[in-house]
């Protein structure tokens, strides 16, 4: 058995962390030790492409797998069956049994379940015994797969008569070494008619050779692809694999795969890194804070992108770096930025010129620079240059504000949609000029944004005075729209069409709002919508209205002025309607809302009232039943049955009075069951009026009933002081008897129980479910906890279900309701409970009561 540590490189390898004695001796290398070995360094069958990838498909999925692996003797062949399972995020183990099949038969089975392809060849030979040819004897179903040949063809023609003849002349030769020189080979092998990969390893067998070989085609086209892909790139790409200390302190990084670009070759200290550690490359790394950043990507898992500089001669290289966390170490991409960066310093130093003229104007000016990630897309603007009047306005130096991050100095213009206008001007050209505020809408300015070339020029201009005066009459505008649009209710403003003799002859629809073609449609038959009501009048839309008294208290108002409301029920549509009328200008404001929902509420609220007051009395008659009807028969059981124990004992044997006792127990907990249950029952029908309550005075009487319990068990309980609060004295004590109980009855074998009893006081909103009105008032929060057998989280819900139980009746006695109980006067004090414990950890039980 052996445990193998996982390098997590791109090509994901393995070496040997730890062995037994038995694994030295089956692959102990010939070149070094055993331990620190990778899989390539050690013996056949365990460097075999096999074995590597099923340790990489359990190391990525961690599912544990077996796989047979074969070395060939002299006259035999030893089998390993071997068993591979992930022991944490690092480390695999590796057991191996070898054993020797006895025939070949069993030998065939073992070949045939291989996902390898396996085949066994024997030499041809002439008369003088010299190799002419080979002829397989033996192949599994994976090496037909393969190498994409049937069966029959590899087991009947010969090498010579299967492959072209340079191929079948090269395979000869190596085949006829092998079995002279008796040295095995490993090779990767390119099939060009096939278009395959295969890994090769072949070693001699008898007079033959056994050839093993695995599918490594889609491996060897994305490594090239990938290394096509680096090479390509104008980015030096590295890998770096961590190194650590005794103490698992990230102490360097070892330099792994990567391209090795000549554009480069400068900052490096030698031509190829492999295999070198970073600080001894770059020890300056220390003194930059590089290599700290380099640390806290490994860590925090968190990418890191920055720009970094290196004097290099008489100039300064500068680049562009993206730090990214991979399997036990980083990614580091470089990108040579220098000619950029040299530009933008150039630039830098042209703007001192503009500077003074944009310090003078009235209107805040700003100068902002493209910032954009390796990929050329816009993600930040620098503020290059800002005139004095922007600078006053963001409440900063113009010294201050310069070069910084837009994200940095203004963070809400890369949410408010001002960053992405900023970035169209740049990829399109073309200017914008838009009005903008602060979140507040107490400042307002006219922006105008131009596109130069390595950014935009904007411009601030306070436009606060006028805005606000046009924005008072929008505002008054939308909030009238919005009342009326979002209102549930019809809102009519009805102007009189007077006549002649100075009477209304009818009104004017001025005002409809949505709600009323939904309210009225049940009236005409028809949608209408809220623009064409203004084309007709009250009469015209509602002819029959005239004979109602709603037009009548419409002509009251226009005479009286005073203002009605009444509510009409229209029982052929199941309707009521709630009206409001008011004078409103010269005619009336008619508000209409359609109170069906609530008349029928309160019919069901009425129904349920009933239906509540009959189950209540139902409970009643029940818990009166279980009070006398059910505990009479109890008692005469029980009654007969000690009679029958005190004076009719001798007449039974053994097994009887057996019975008879568990007859006697099974009474006792029905008594206790129904009990319990007449409890519960009073605790739903009988809400007596709450009290001023010591919970000192109440603990103190529990302690005193529970004496013989706490002196049999030689239980501890402490109590701090606890406050009075209001509540029921009655179910109080309840509460604290059963919390109590439990507390003396859960203890662990072997062990007096430990119980404290104490409180503390806090606010409503800091309750486990915060109640934030005012009237909450102080709370208490009264914990009852032991150090007994606890129980698993999972169940701190269910154990205050009735008759839900977490152990056996043989192991502690009750019937499952006295948590229950618990809940329901904590409920019944409109209180909280939170139940907190661990196996083996003890229990605590928090009630949370207010003090009023």
């Amino acid at each position: 058995m052996l445990v193998v540590e996982a390098l997590s490189t791109p090509e994901a390898s393995f070496r040997v962390k730890q062995a037994n004695t038995d694994a030295e001796q089956l692959m102990n290398p010939v070149d070094g030790p055993l331990i620190g070995a990778t899989l390539d360094q050690l013996p056949t069958p365990f460097n075999s492409a096999e074995l590597h990838g099923q340790l990489k498909q359990v190391f990525s999925k961690g599912v544990s797998t077996q796989c047979t692996l074969l070395r060939p003797l002299v006259d035999s062949m030893l089998v390993f069956d071997c068993r591979l399972l992930k022991a944490d995020s690092h480390l695999l183990v590796l057991s191996v049994v070898a054993s020797e099949p006895e025939d070949m038969d069993s030998l065939e089975q073992v070949l045939e379940a291989m996902p390898a392809g396996l085949a066994l060849f024997r030499a041809v030979r002439n008369d003088k015994q010299e190799i002419i040819d080979f002829q397989a004897v033996l192949c599994n179903q994976s090496g037909a797969r393969l190498s994409r040949q049937s069966r029959q063809d590899i087991l009947t023609k010969p090498i010579s008569q299967r492959y072209a003849d340079m191929k079948a002349y090269e395979l000869f030769h190596q085949y006829v070494s092998i079995v002279t020189t008796g040295e095995p080979l490993h090779q990767r092998l390119y099939l060009p008619n096939q278009d395959i990969w295969l890994d090769i390893s072949v070693v001699k067998y008898g007079d033959g050779v056994l050839v093993s070989f695995q599918d490594i085609t889609q491996g060897q086209k994305t490594t090239a692809l990938l290394e096509s892909v680096m090479n390509s790139s104008p980015a030096a790409v590295r890998y770096y694999e961590s190194i650590r200390d005794e103490a698992g302190q990230l102490i360097d990084f070892m330099t792994s795969t990567g391209n090795e670009l000549a554009a480069y070759l400068p900052f490096r200290a030698t031509q190829s890194t492999f295999g070198t550690r970073l600080l001894d490359l770059y020890p300056y790394l220390k003194e930059n804070g590089l290599f700290e950043r380099y640390v806290a990507v490994v860590e925090s898992g968190q990418s890191d992108h920055f720009e970094t500089s290196r004097t290099l001669e008489d100039r300064v290289v500068w680049f562009d770096c993206m730090a990214v966390r991979h399997g036990n170490g980083f990614v580091l991409t470089s990108l040579d930025i220098t000619a950029r960066k040299e530009a933008q310093l150039a630039q830098q130093r042209q703007g001192n010129l503009l500077q003074t003229v944009l310090d003078n104007s009235l209107t805040g000016i700003a100068r902002l620079k493209t910032r954009q990630n390796p990929v050329g897309q816009i993600v930040d603007f620098t503020l290059e240059q800002v005139n004095a009047t922007l600078a006053k306005t963001l409440g900063k130096s113009p010294d201050a504000v310069a070069g910084k991050l837009l994200s940095e100095l203004m963070p809400h213009q890369m949410t408010n949609g001002l960053f992405e206008r900023y970035a169209e001007v740049v990829r399109t050209g073309e200017p914008q000029r838009f009005e903008l505020s602060n979140p507040a809408a107490t400042i307002w300015y006219d922006v105008s944004a131009v596109a130069i070339a390595d950014g935009l020029i904007v411009t601030f201009m306070d436009i606060t005075a006028s805005k606000m005066a046009q924005l008072d009459l929008e505002e008054q505008a939308d909030l009238i729209k919005g009342v009326l649009n979002s209102s549930t209710s019809s809102i009519l403003v009805l102007e009189p069409m007077i006549e002649g003799n100075g009477q209304p002859m009818d009104f004017l629809i001025t005002l409809a709002n949505p709600a009323t073609g939904r309210l009225f449609f049940p009236f005409l038959g028809h949608d209408f919508t809220q623009e064409k009501t203004r084309t007709y009048t009250l009469l015209t839309l509602f002819p029959e209205v005239k004979e109602r008294a709603l037009y009548a208290a419409l002509m009251t108002i226009v005479n009286t002025g005073e203002t009605i409301q009444s509510s009409i029920e229209y029982p052929e549509l199941g309707l009521t309607y709630d009206y409001d009328l008011r004078p409103f200008r010269q005619g009336v404001l008619m508000i209409t809302t359609d109170s069906t929902p609530l008349r029928v509420y309160q019919q069901q609220l009425e129904a349920n009232n009933i239906a509540l007051s009959r189950s209540n009395e139902y409970l009643q008659q029940f818990a009166y039943v279980a009070s006398h009807d059910l505990q009479e028969p109890l008692r005469k059981i029980q009654s007969f049955g000690d009679m029958l124990l005190t004076q009719y004992a001798k007449a039974l044997d053994a097994t009887g009075q057996d019975i008879l006792r568990r007859q006697q127990h099974a009474a006792q907990r029905m008594q206790s069951l129904v009990k319990d249950l007449l409890n519960y029952s009073r605790l739903s029908t009988e809400q007596l009026p709450f009290q001023p309550i010591s919970l000192q005075w109440l603990i103190e009487e529990v302690i005193s009933d529970l004496e013989t319990t706490i002196q049999e068990t030689g239980a501890i309980v402490r109590v701090d002081p606890l406050p009075i609060i209001k509540g029921n004295s009655t179910q109080l004590r309840q509460l604290l008897q059963n919390l109590m109980t439990n507390a003396l009855k859960f203890s662990k074998p072997g062990q007096p129980p430990r119980v404290t009893v104490d409180s503390f006081l806090l606010t409503a909103d800091r309750l486990p479910q915060p109640r934030l009105t005012p009237d909450q008032g102080q709370w208490v929060a009264l914990r009852v906890s032991d150090e007994g057998i606890g129980f698993d989280t999972l169940y701190k819900e269910r154990i205050f279900e009735l008759f839900q139980r977490l152990h056996g009746r043989s192991q502690y006695t009750g019937t499952g309701i006295g948590l229950a109980v618990v809940k329901k006067v904590v409920e019944n004090h409109r209180g909280q409970i939170m139940a907190q414990s661990q196996p083996g950890e003890g229990a605590t039980f928090t009630i949370y009561l207010p003090m009023t």
